[in-house]
């Protein structure tokens, strides 16, 4: 079988992570090209990519190039219209989390997707890491008996710039960052949520509070089957990328996570000492991979994605209520 003519549309830290993916790791894929306007992502590009082609936005890259598929990491508010532009170009999409900032988009571009007759996969890429799917094969065999309370902590080093906090462009830390997590706690939990509370607040970084997000936040949700979850997002953990959740059960719990990046440990006059992943390719560099190489399978063996558009609108749905009962100070029913 020929192998899938693919471009990237955006590549921004997750774009770029995309990109150098499909150049040279996955398995019937081929990557012909990418949009960009920044010069310097250009030359990036083509410097770990090789000499593909680079188009300034989707108009030109759709008008010049003949492709099979596109791995959509634009930012988020442009989700749905890229998701629907490619869909009508007769083209398979990957498009990175969340679908969209609305449930009307998400509608929106998975409609069109369907009447175009295209796969459409999101980035759940947390499915396809080994320590979470290793948790969810022990979770489904019963080894803990019935899931009861699912807890979670995730944090970037550092903040993103205002210019992408901005709520009007990733939806805000609930929608953005912590969406990761809410879908996890479905998968795992095998519910769906009922009630949701969050607090947060601009804790660290007056800029973040300055266009209307938060930096730090908490949010306790209600399964409909009467499990409960508590979840904490950071974009302030100055120490690495901290990702960890643990799901206790009515006969044991499972953990999944770690602090070391490599299995080395220093022991001096100091103490013990260690290092940490600092970002979220390194934590989760072989599940990018993973799941790149499931939606590629996907277009070249015709079989269903393993996570689709209604998934990221149910996820969605939870990451939106959650953010209105943070601003509104009350829980909210779903």
């Amino acid at each position: 079988m020929d192998n899938t003519r693919v471009a990237v549309v955006g590549v921004g830290r997750i774009g770029l992570t995309h990109a150098e993916i499909l150049a040279h790791r996955v398995r019937g894929a081929q990557l012909v090209a990418v949009t960009t306007s920044n010069e310097e992502r250009a030359a990036e590009v083509r410097r770990t990519c090789g000499n593909i082609a680079v188009y300034e936005d989707l108009d030109a890259l759709l008008a010049g190039e003949e492709l099979d598929a596109v791995c959509i990491s634009s930012s988020t508010s442009a989700h749905a219209d890229n998701v629907v532009q490619c869909s009508e170009a007769g083209l398979h999409v990957f498009c990175e989390k969340p679908l969209a900032l609305s449930l009307q988009d998400c509608d929106r571009a998975i409609s069109a997707a369907r009447r175009a007759g295209v796969k459409l996969m999101i980035g759940h890429v947390r499915q396809f890491d080994a320590g979470h799917a290793g948790a969810k094969t022990h979770i489904d065999a019963g080894a803990i008996g019935t899931p009861l309370v699912f807890r979670a902590i995730s944090g970037d080093v550092d903040p993103p710039p205002p210019s992408f906090a901005d709520p009007s462009v990733s939806g805000g830390l609930l929608v953005d960052a912590m969406y990761h997590d809410l879908y996890i706690s479905r998968w795992f939990m095998d519910d769906e949520v009922k009630r949701v509370y969050a607090e947060g607040g601009a804790l660290v970084d007056p800029a973040i509070g300055a266009v209307g997000d938060v930096d730090n936040a908490v949010v306790i949700l209600r399964f409909a089957g009467g499990a409960m979850a508590t979840l904490f997002v950071s974009r302030t953990c100055r120490y690495g990328h901290d990702l960890r959740i643990e799901v206790i059960g009515s006969q044991g719990a499972v953990q999944v996570g770690y602090y070391r990046h490599t299995p080395v440990r220093l022991l001096d006059k100091q103490g013990v000492h260690h290092d940490m992943a600092r970002t979220f390719p390194a934590r989760l560099g072989d599940a990018f991979v993973t799941e790149l190489q499931a939606f590629v399978d996907c277009v070249n063996h015709d079989i269903e994605p393993p996570v689709c558009g209604e998934d990221s609108r149910a996820t969605l749905a939870i990451a939106l209520a959650a953010t209105q009962s943070m601003h509104e100070g009350r829980a909210v029913e779903l």
